[in-house]
């Protein structure tokens, strides 16, 4: 690690570094069965040798993408008052237009000093509680008044359906006292306490040496809790579904009583779910996995005296869903909004341009420390999934943001907080926020900046498929490929150059 730490001290304009770990395309490799090259290679136009590629080639495609000015340079931006400014406009777009009922105009106008992203969430839930009136009882918004507002059982019920936290629950709350004279009695979120639950440290002793198993050969902590949410999952359904697992606590379910024929009604059940839409197919897929992976490991450490995963075959799922992707003119517009909203502009137009210039995801924005930012080389090095590490080029956008958020600094901190967890849980908060006041529509979250850098970057036409995957800090084409996107006008441009 010490060696990878430092990387972001290489003359990279002088040196091969980056091109160490590249990989020929192989048209015979397994993922070309499944992968059309199409995805990585625009066309026959342009050099695609990487070899000939330098890093100053790298930075004009980087410098190229996006056709918009951006903030800090745009002289008709000016920054307004942050979350003063921010709430006043929810208040004026959305409270005043469309909420009517006196009692909760004036909850909404008393919390406009609270934090912009509070306030987002409080809005947003106050608006959800007038459609399901409007939608319960087929009345017109604008007829939504206290006297419509002030019938107890449905505000429970809608309570009950909407898991509200404790800032909206108070909301609810307040509603109640003013129109009904007594507060109203409002359980713990439940679809939360699972997970917490789930957890914990398991007291099934074949459960306990598989993940100290997990933990001896170098498994991380937030990998074993995703697996400890799926193992019991597993031992509470054989509980509850099986009549000689009933009398057995779900810690106490002897693992060599379980058959294929177990998993596999296990497996019906995941399915089911996902026809549901309780989960998606990706998540239960992934569950599966966990619960083979869970009895193929015990059979190795001699816990199972036979492998019963052998002949059985996962969850297939489509890996590649097709998203919709923002314009110049929808990008600009973001960041005008982060430049005039934000209460760090600074900070924040660094954060979502390194995820929108760079691809960097969210939980590597957060752990970008000053010392990984070479101003001099021009260069910020990155570590990803498993501490991957690599060196990428600083675009001269970035580059005039960092120089600033550097000046008086130390190089050991953190560049957006101290605290990284904090740091993306709020990442997440703004942008759902900034996208809002954008009138963007696209579902997901930041990692959308993700797809369109990569999806942008592919469209050059002298881009390499493997700068692109080093760029996307992928191991292999496929998963790059799941990245790229392409607009309706641009499949039909590729239609219409068919020569029938």
């Amino acid at each position: 690690m010490d060696n990878d730490r430092n990387i972001c001290h290489v003359d990279i304009f002088k040196s091969n570094h980056w091109k160490q770990k590249v990989k020929t395309i192989s048209e015979n490799a397994s993922y070309a069965k499944t992968t059309s090259q199409e995805c990585l290679l625009k066309g026959s136009i342009g050099n695609h040798d990487i070899k000939v590629i330098n890093w100053k080639k790298v930075l004009s495609f980087l410098e190229t993408m996006y056709a918009f000015s951006w903030p800090e340079n745009d002289r008709e931006i000016c920054s307004l008052d942050g979350t003063p400014a921010l709430n006043k406009w929810l208040f004026s777009n959305h409270v005043q237009e469309r909420i009517f009922t006196p009692v909760l105009l004036d909850y909404l106008e008393k919390k406009r000093s609270i934090k912009s992203t509070s306030y987002f969430s409080l809005v947003k839930y106050a608006l959800e509680l007038i459609q399901f009136f409007k939608t319960r009882f087929d009345l017109d918004f604008r007829f939504i008044r206290d006297k419509e507002l002030a019938n107890k059982d449905a505000l429970i019920n809608f309570t009950k359906h909407s898991y509200p936290d404790i800032i909206q629950q108070k909301m609810i709350q307040e509603i109640a006292r003013k129109l009904l004279s007594e507060e109203l009695n409002l359980k713990e979120n439940a679809h939360k306490r699972p997970t917490k639950e789930w957890t914990q440290d398991f007291k099934h002793p074949a459960v306990n040496a598989h993940i100290s198993d997990l933990t001896r050969s170098g498994v991380k902590e937030k990998s074993i809790c995703k697996y400890k949410i799926s193992y019991a999952l597993f031992l509470r359904w054989l509980h509850k579904n099986y009549v000689q697992f009933q009398s057995i606590s779900p810690d106490g379910i002897p693992l060599s009583m379980v058959t294929e024929e177990h998993l596999l009604e296990f497996k019906q059940y995941l399915l089911r779910l996902a026809s549901k839409g309780i989960y998606s197919k990706q998540t239960v897929s992934n569950c599966f996995y966990d619960i083979r992976f869970l009895l193929g490991n015990l059979y190795q450490l001699g816990w199972l005296s036979k492998d019963i995963t052998l002949d059985i075959t996962g969850i297939s799922f489509e890996r590649y869903y097709y998203r919709e992707l923002p314009t110049d003119a929808e990008l600009q517009k973001l960041f005008q909004n982060i430049q005039c909203y934000s209460d760090q502009p600074l900070m924040e137009l660094a954060a979502f341009g390194l995820m929108l210039c760079l691809g960097l995801r969210i939980h590597e924005v957060a752990g970008i420390r000053y010392e990984n930012i070479n101003l001099e080389n021009r260069t910020i090095s990155v570590f990803g999934k498993n501490d991957k590490s690599a060196v990428l080029p600083l675009p001269d956008t970035l580059q005039k943001v960092f120089q600033k958020l550097s000046v008086n600094q130390s190089q050991d901190s953190f560049v957006f907080g101290n605290h990284p967890p904090k740091v993306i849980r709020e990442l997440r908060e703004h942008y759902k926020l900034y996208s809002f006041v954008s009138g963007w529509n696209y579902p997901g979250g930041p990692h959308l900046l993700r797809h369109v850098f990569i999806s942008r970057l592919s469209e050059h036409e002298d881009c390499p498929p493997q700068l692109l995957m080093y760029l996307a800090r992928h191991d292999r084409p496929e998963n790059t490929a799941r990245y790229i996107h392409r607009s309706s006008h641009q499949l039909l441009d590729a239609v219409n150059k068919i020569n029938y």
